[in-house]
């Protein structure tokens, strides 16, 4: 796999890169020296740390993607960013207008390696539940290392989507249910309500350390018609976070190891986030080479709670020129409340 080939790009590549350079203050014809008729593509071209969507023959862009850090699609809009491990998470979301392309995480290659593991938590989430005046971080605390981060002002502002924050938890030592969620992985939330009623969710003596009127509440589901086939209430609730409605139906309840899988949250009869969970090996995997990049499809409820734009699919993604993972949203079609 392509890793940048030293300081210098081939005559070929600075070619391209050139002439993409000067397109972007003079519009490539389609009688260029690309070539009459050549199929345009739509990138973002990165020049001097500079970002612009443009269009561009194939060829080129496949030139710019492999040998610049130029990508696929429209610019992205950069939201909130923190460390983790040895690298950084940061929100982003690209959009056409009112209409969103992408909403995602992404995660730099760094990320993977010196992740936190001892204690198992980040200690936000804890409740001294055998009242001994201290807290065991292995049984009184939830939701491993969490990072809140928002997704861009003007994507929140403009387009019509009811996503504004990811919530990445890193859990070194995986949660219940034993033999399928219990190895090192990522739980991705896209959430669609506040931060404030999130956070509002508190720890208490209940089940998973949750407040028990906070309980009562997480388990009150939506309606039918707002919940996606097969997916149920197997008491996964947590302080910070509400309910998680899981498919027993995925491979990984099934006999199948946990790679990835897809999961809703909802609390007090709302939906409140999506959420891709991945596996720390699976992330290796993109980031090595040994697992190709893919989109997956996800069940959909057949009604909606709140009109706006909404994915269909889930992408994990490993950029070889910009040395980074992406874990997005993406395939939106509008939706109305009903």
């Amino acid at each position: 796999m392509n890793r940048r080939r030293g300081a210098a790009l081939s005559a070929a590549v600075l070619l391209a890169v050139s002439a993409a350079v000067v397109a972007v203050t003079a519009p490539w014809s389609s009688a260029s020296a690309a070539g009459e008729g050549a199929r345009q593509e739509t990138v973002c071209l990165v020049t001097a740390g500079h970002e612009k969507t443009v269009q561009r023959p194939s060829d080129v862009v496949k030139l710019l993607v492999n040998d610049t850090q130029s990508y696929r699609g429209v610019c992205a809009e950069y939201g909130e960013r923190s460390r983790l491990g040895n690298g950084e998470l940061i929100a982003y979301s690209q959009a056409e207008g009112t209409r969103p392309v992408a909403v995602g995480m992404i995660m730099t290659d760094g990320v993977l390696d010196g992740l936190p593991s001892d204690p198992p938590t980040d200690g936000k989430w804890c409740f001294d539940k055998d009242g001994n005046g201290t807290v065991d971080p292995m049984a009184e605390c939830h939701n491993g290392y969490e990072n809140q981060l928002d997704l861009g002002r003007n994507f929140q502002r403009k387009v019509d989507t009811p996503f504004t924050y990811v919530l990445d938890n890193w859990n070194p030592f995986g949660h219940e249910p034993l033999g399928v969620y219990d190895k090192p992985h990522f739980d991705v939330h896209f959430y669609i309500k506040p931060d404030a009623e999130r956070t509002a969710i508190r720890t208490g003596p209940c089940p998973a350390l949750t407040n028990c009127d906070d309980y009562a509440l997480a388990k009150k589901l939506p309606d039918a018609k707002y919940r996606a086939p097969d997916f149920i209430d197997v008491d996964a609730i947590e302080p910070g976070m509400g309910n998680h409605l899981v498919d027993p139906t995925a491979p990984e309840f099934n006999g199948q190891p946990f790679t990835h899988t897809w999961i809703y949250g909802v609390y007090n009869t709302e939906a409140t986030y999506y959420e891709p969970m991945v596996s720390h090996e699976y992330f290796a995997g993109l980031r090595s080479g040994a697992n190709a990049d893919a989109c997956f499809d996800f069940k959909l409820a057949t009604d909606f709670q709140e009109s706006g734009w909404y994915p269909t699919k889930y992408c994990l993604r490993h950029r070889d020129n910009r040395g980074d993972i992406t874990i997005s949203l993406e395939n939106f079609v509008q939706r109305q409340a009903s």
